[in-house]
């Protein structure tokens, strides 16, 4: 995990909260991914509801920490995982970031 990565949720995919559970439906990919949904836990609802485009690894998991008792080597390894399932499935993608001269 790189903590100053930005991710963006993937337009193609669209969350719906069905009997409190956090459900991922693609949208708009073929056939066999329109069967598919993807169920996140409830570290991974919250998580995704972080990654907005603008903020860094390191920012969602500090506002969880702020939020829940979590171990911060264990919050990193569920991120790890989460990050790696989310990319897998192309439901993220990693913002490029610009660094340019301002004034």
């Amino acid at each position: 995990m790189n903590p100053t990565t930005i991710y963006a949720k993937h337009p193609d995919y669209v969350q719906r909260d069905v009997a409190g559970e956090c459900i991922l439906v693609p949208v708009r990919r073929s056939l066999t991914d329109a069967n598919s949904i993807y169920v996140l836990n409830e570290t991974g609802a919250v998580l995704w509801q972080g990654f907005n485009g603008a903020r860094t690894v390191q920012d969602i998991c500090a506002a969880f920490m702020d939020e829940y008792d979590v171990a911060p080597d264990r919050l990193h390894q569920d991120v790890d995982t989460l990050l790696a399932d989310l990319l897998s499935i192309q439901a993220i993608h990693e913002v490029a970031v610009t660094h340019g001269l301002t004034g």
